[in-house]
């Protein structure tokens, strides 16, 4: 809804419309990629989920169980049609993933998975790993790299000459 605002008014430029996050945010950034990306032009994803089903105990905690909760496939499917790479195939706008590798909050192959997804896709993407840092950058200098990535890619991709 933020992003059709945006691209009714007047004074933004409706081809420059970027989006980024950081956790559910990275999520939400992510989604808007995948499933509008004649919307958002590029995005930029902090250490957000991709596929809510990876390492999830909900699809593995009644696999080879005969007896299901009645929902159980409803539950899988949703966790499925959740996740952004669920919609890999409307996703063609450029993402820098950035992910700390001890991060303890989201699982780094979140960003490693999308990453091969995206390959596979051919998206443009670009990946900063912060290492040796969490969730919540520890380390401030790290905190300062990451939003200094974060402005450089937008640049990179508005400010074009």
């Amino acid at each position: 809804a933020a992003g059709l605002w945006l691209k009714q008014q007047s004074f933004v430029d409706a081809s420059k419309i970027g989006v980024y996050g950081g956790s559910y945010g990275g999520y939400l950034t992510a989604m808007a990629l995948a499933k509008n990306s004649d919307l958002f032009v590029a995005g930029v994803d902090i250490h957000g989920v991709h596929d809510w089903g990876a390492n999830s105990s909900i699809m593995t905690a009644f696999q080879d169980k005969t007896e299901k909760p009645a929902d159980y496939q409803k539950a899988i499917t949703t966790a499925w049609l959740s996740s952004p790479v669920s919609a890999m195939d409307t996703w063609k706008s450029p993402v820098l993933i950035i992910h700390a590798d001890d991060d303890r909050n989201v699982r780094f192959n979140q960003s490693t998975d999308l990453i091969n997804r995206l390959e596979k896709k051919g998206i443009p993407y670009e990946s900063m790993v912060i290492v040796d840092d969490t969730h919540h950058w520890m380390n401030w200098e790290n905190s300062v790299k990451v939003y200094q990535a974060t402005a450089d890619f937008f640049v990179k991709k508005f400010m074009k000459k």
